[in-house]
């Protein structure tokens, strides 16, 4: 293969392939300026806005509860972004009927992964190692 393995063997194909591209920079830059980090991470309990965690070991369960709160999040007309802090090449942007199956083929990626509403009211955050937090922010 001469080119990069994610981009040409994940995103090229269903259901991502005809996602809109957008830049990753973009929305870490976004998450930097409105959340509090300590050491590389969100700082959760200083987040402003209704958190939620859970530490999930299964990672088939990790995947479906993360499904479950996106999908709960969104509406048909409703615009989601995405980015990964590894391998993904780019982040990505797709629509609340697309959530399920899109969602899904990200979380197949091995990296932590960022799912915000487009309108930035709610974020869900899954790690590779077991984390899922979900924030619903108030007053966007």
């Amino acid at each position: 293969m001469s080119g990069d393995y994610w981009e040409e063997e994940v995103f090229s194909v269903p259901p991502l392939a005809s996602l809109e591209k957008t830049s990753a920079s973009d929305v870490f830059d976004w998450l930097e300026r409105h959340f509090p980090f300590t050491e590389g991470k969100i700082d959760w309990r200083r987040a402003s806005g209704r958190h939620r965690h859970w530490r999930i070991d299964d990672e088939q369960l990790l995947a479906e509860s993360a499904l479950r709160e996106i999908c709960a999040r969104t509406k048909p007309g409703s615009a989601i972004e995405h980015v990964g802090d590894g391998l993904s090449p780019y982040g990505v942007r797709f629509t609340g009927s697309e959530a399920a199956s899109v969602a899904a083929a990200l979380l197949e990626v091995p990296e932590h992964h960022y799912f915000l509403a487009a309108d930035r009211a709610w974020i869900v955050v899954v790690s590779f190692e077991g984390d899922l937090d979900v924030l619903d922010r108030v007053g966007t």
